[in-house]
């Protein structure tokens, strides 16, 4: 009788101690952190939490850990582990700069982002992981600091090529000569042959976008001019981006933004995890709304803000259009993010 009795202790004890207990998951085709969250009652920040996720980006295949009960901590990590934080791609931006920047080698930041497969396959907006020195408070920013026995390198600035631009013009926009523009910009070998997208150097004494409106608003109305050039151009889906007569969702939010120097993953998915996340309530435009549709936790459409009420998107009933924010589309958004 006493042993059943510490048995029957025993056992009440395990069910009611609290402790959260851990279960592999294997994302299937379709799954989403939302919908996995929504089906194990548990929060994506949960998630995100218990296998060091950075952004909402997962594949089939992968193994997620989940915890019964949402409320279960995470296990400290242990002293072997290394200390990161996360960094956002900004235009100028290669792993080897990052790397370097950082105080570590291209390789020890390849083991940090597995989910990196080819270094050249990056974009502004990403955020991948960061070794933290051992003397940084996770989470806080670094600031490299030049070598002591090297003098500071004078500061640059980028310029995206757009649709129209040479060398000649960026050079007179920004006060400096051609030849200073080439000076800053060895690996072109030829003046006639840059591309649209292309991340170049504008020397630290140029003018920063000379007669300009850099406010958000301004490149915001930017954004919205250009996105009208194709009203009524048709939906295709899996359009090239190098298209203008034929689009879907995402490879026209890629083309207006690319014409406004702005580069934009190419699927609606991935551009959801670019910028900065924001509360639906507080869409303006040039803001970018993403939508599921089906009803499956997938995101599948995106939208341009124009206004707090209206969007403009390729949409497959009509093409290019505009369309009311508050009738179909509104009770079907789930995420808004600002690049701007």
């Amino acid at each position: 009788m006493k042993k059943k009795v510490m048995a029957g202790a025993l056992v009440t004890s395990i069910m009611f101690s609290g402790q959260a207990y851990a279960s592999d998951y294997v994302v299937k085709s379709g799954d989403s952190l939302w919908k996995i969250a929504n089906n194990n009652q548990v929060s994506v920040s949960n998630i995100k939490s218990w296998n060091n996720l950075t952004n909402d980006l997962i594949f089939p295949g992968q193994k997620l850990v989940l915890k019964a009960g949402g409320s279960a901590s995470q296990p400290a990590p242990t002293p072997s582990e290394p200390t990161s934080r996360t960094y956002t791609i900004k235009a100028g931006d290669s792993l080897s700069k990052i790397a370097k920047d950082h105080q570590t080698t291209l390789a020890n930041l390849l083991k940090l982002n597995p989910s990196i497969t080819d270094v050249n396959r990056i974009y502004v907006g990403q955020k991948i992981n960061v070794a933290a020195p051992s003397n940084q408070t996770p989470g806080q920013p670094v600031t490299p600091t030049p070598s002591p026995s090297q003098p500071e390198q004078p500061k640059t600035n980028t310029y995206i090529i757009k649709s129209g631009d040479n060398l000649s013009s960026v050079a007179s926009r920004h006060g400096v000569s051609l030849n200073a523009l080439l000076s800053a910009n060895p690996s072109i070998k030829d003046a006639n042959r840059i591309s649209i997208g292309q991340v170049i150097n504008i020397p630290g004494n140029a003018i920063s976008n000379p007669g300009n409106d850099s406010s958000w608003e301004a490149k915001a109305d930017a954004i919205i001019e250009t996105g009208k050039k194709y009203l009524g151009a048709k939906y295709l889906y899996g359009a090239s981006t190098n298209r203008t007569d034929a689009f879907d969702c995402s490879s026209f939010t890629v083309r207006v933004f690319a014409e406004n120097g702005i580069n934009l993953p190419r699927t609606s998915a991935q551009q959801g995890n670019v910028g900065k996340e924001i509360p639906l309530s507080e869409i303006r435009k040039g803001d970018l709304v993403f939508f599921d549709t089906e009803g499956d936790g997938v995101i599948n459409h995106v939208s341009i803000v124009t206004d707090p009420n209206t969007l403009l998107h390729a949409a497959t009933s009509t093409g290019v259009a505009f369309s009311s924010y508050n009738t179909y589309w509104k009770p079907r958004a789930v995420k808004a993010v600002r690049v701007l």
